[in-house]
């Protein structure tokens, strides 16, 4: 999957390499291999997005290789040289190579390595965003709060800020947590505000966001279903790098001083009438003109940012909790929440991961749908799909007083009568071979003719299974051919015999 991510990103987007390799989870000399493969071979999306994880792998995996640790120069010494007039990074690595030629960097890496190192070293930068490129969002330390009406007691609430880069318009919403499920759905109302869909969004390091830090971080899985669903890429700061998200500090700050501030001489009884009072007032800070220009954020906005955003997709995103599933068991139902649910039963012994709604159960393995269910809030009961069971295991499900009972009235109002007699004894299972023994007939014969035999069967007081046998081969065995028809002139036998006695 973070391949495939990768993939997206370089043939959709223009971010840089380091930046899809943080929305992927990558590094960026991985993804640089990843985009000059896709330039070598002509790839495009319309090309990889239908494939399976096997066959992106395939086009973009290299033979593995190994080799000896090469020698590296003092970094420190040598940022210090190439601050000298005249000194070129191609001198340095001549004069770094001729030392030992054949345990040495190759101009390329040696470059790399020192842009990494350079780019290591604190610096502040004045940072230019492009209209619909990005939006950074995080929460507010000072939290708004209203009173439980049962309590009386104060509860808290998260204040969630996002804004977009270019023309600052910000977007605020109060959750009850900072948890994934509240984290997801504070995005979802902030693309609906926007109306339209950022080409990457910079979140903190919050555990709803990011669960590994690092040079690769990993992006939550239901956050980066989310970005999947908009089309959209998440790039995570860099941890301690406050400057990495200096717009949304400041959006912060002022939703703080416009909004917080504001709500503090006012009392709410319900999360609903907190975030009412935080909709009027982020319109007012919204309309407020800004002291640089004296435009208001939401006039740059709709000159210069609505235009260039991805178009929201035609249904919102429907938040989905991902669950491992290590193994399927032998009986191909796996456990989600306590329920089983049923899997194709040649799936026994795979992995398999579930997406869970507040609807529905869907299972997947890699990329591929094999199993929706809607989802089940009995613990410890199964919701079986006859699709996913083996021939045996389906015949002997059918071997039920109410399955039976379903076959009997999609042949006739006699079978079913005939079922239900079977079935209404003192102890139902008895009738259980009898019907088997009727179904069978009617998989022999048809419908049309055991309704026929049971009917007669009834008509003669003798509704069991052997009379029904005996009905059935005895229409079988009668003559098909109708007797030939009598005219005026034909003779009765008696009439011989009455001539022959006269």
């Amino acid at each position: 999957m973070q391949m495939l991510d990768a993939a997206r990103l370089i043939l959709t987007t223009t971010l840089s390499d380091r930046e899809i390799g943080a929305a992927a989870s990558l590094s960026k000399t991985t993804v640089g291999r990843y985009r000059r493969i896709a330039q070598t071979r002509g790839l495009t999306w319309a090309k990889i997005s239908p494939l399976t994880p096997e066959a992106v792998h395939t086009l973009f995996r290299r033979p593995a290789r190994g080799g000896k640790t090469k020698r590296e120069p003092v970094w420190e010494v040598l940022h210090e040289r190439m601050a000298h007039k005249g000194t070129t990074l191609q001198l340095l690595w001549e004069e770094y190579r001729r030392e030992q030629p054949h345990g040495s960097l190759c101009y390329s890496h040696f470059a790399a390595k020192y842009r990494a190192y350079r780019d290591s070293l604190p610096s502040v930068m004045r940072q230019h965003h492009e209209p619909g490129e990005r939006a950074f969002v995080d929460y507010s330390g000072l939290r708004p709060f209203y009173i439980d009406p049962s309590t009386r007691q104060k509860v808290h609430a998260e204040l969630f800020v996002g804004v977009l880069g270019a023309s600052s318009l910000f977007f605020a919403t109060c959750t009850p947590s900072q948890k994934v499920p509240d984290f997801i759905a504070a995005h979802t109302a902030m693309l609906n505000y926007f109306g339209g869909v950022p080409r990457a969004i910079v979140p903190d390091n919050l555990k709803s966001a990011v669960v590994a830090t690092g040079k690769a971080p990993k992006i939550q899985r239901t956050y980066a279903d989310f970005a999947r669903h908009y089309g959209t890429a998440i790039l995570p700061t860099r941890p301690y790098r406050p400057r990495d998200k200096a717009a949304v500090e400041q959006a912060v700050k002022f939703a703080q001083q416009r909004i917080v501030a504001r709500l503090h001489h006012q009392t709410f009884y319900s999360l609903d009438e907190l975030n009412l009072a935080v909709a009027k007032l982020l319109v007012e800070a919204n309309e407020r003109p800004m002291v640089k220009d004296g435009l208001s954020r939401r006039a740059r906005f709709e000159a210069i940012e609505r235009a260039v955003l991805l178009p929201l997709p035609p249904t919102p995103y429907v938040y989905a909790e991902w669950v491992a599933i290590p193994r399927v068991p032998n009986d191909y139902h796996v456990a989600v929440d306590g329920h089983f649910y049923s899997v194709p039963h040649q799936l026994v012994g795979a992995k398999l991961d579930a997406k869970l709604t507040a609807e529905a159960v869907d299972l997947y393995t890699g990329r591929r749908h094999v199993a929706h269910h809607a989802r089940s809030s009995r613990v410890g009961a199964h919701t079986t799909l006859p699709a996913h069971q083996t021939e045996a295991h389906r015949a002997q499900a059918g071997r039920t007083p109410e399955a039976l009972t379903e076959w009997a009235k999609s042949v006739g109002p006699y079978t079913r009568k005939f079922v239900a007699q079977q079935l209404g004894r003192a102890q139902p299972f008895l009738g259980l071979p009898a019907c088997d023994g009727l179904r069978a007939l009617a998989h022999a014969h048809g419908h049309a003719p055991v309704e026929r035999a049971a009917q007669a069967a009834f008509d003669l007081g003798t509704p069991t299974l052997n009379s029904v046998k005996r009905l059935l081969a005895n229409a079988a065995a009668a003559p098909t051919t109708p007797p030939a028809p009598r005219n005026s002139n034909a003779r009765r036998a008696r009439a011989f015999v009455e001539d022959a006695v006269c």
